[in-house]
């Protein structure tokens, strides 16, 4: 198992459409995708601006195909406009999973 976890920073004026992106996200990922054990979203109840995105992915193949499909491509775009800053990301790897190879900057 693979599993990311990404902290982001979002201004109060960016959060409605941030959580709107992050859900339809999810939903489609979870609707679409049964190689991805777990994707969820959510905001920090200490720090307004701040939230977090987990992601379990069986696999690299699962990853790639995550990062390929047509809503993860539409999003980051439009995530990254709306987030203050590089996201931070951390990889976690468990059962023998080799780590993916991130093409996004982490802060």
């Amino acid at each position: 198992m693979i599993t990311m976890i990404v902290h982001l920073r979002v201004a109060p004026a960016n959060a409605a459409a941030f959580e709107t992106l992050m859900t339809h996200v999810a939903e489609m990922t979870r609707e679409h995708e049964p190689g991805v054990a777990y994707y969820a979203w959510s905001k920090s109840v200490d720090e307004a601006d701040t939230y977090v995105v987990v992601e379990v992915y069986a696999d690299a193949e699962v990853h790639a195909a995550h990062m390929a499909s047509s809503w993860v491509r539409e999003s980051l775009p439009r995530s990254a406009a709306l987030i203050d800053g590089l996201p931070h990301i951390r990889q976690y790897v468990s059962d023998g999973s080799a780590p993916v190879q991130r093409s996004i900057a982490s802060a």
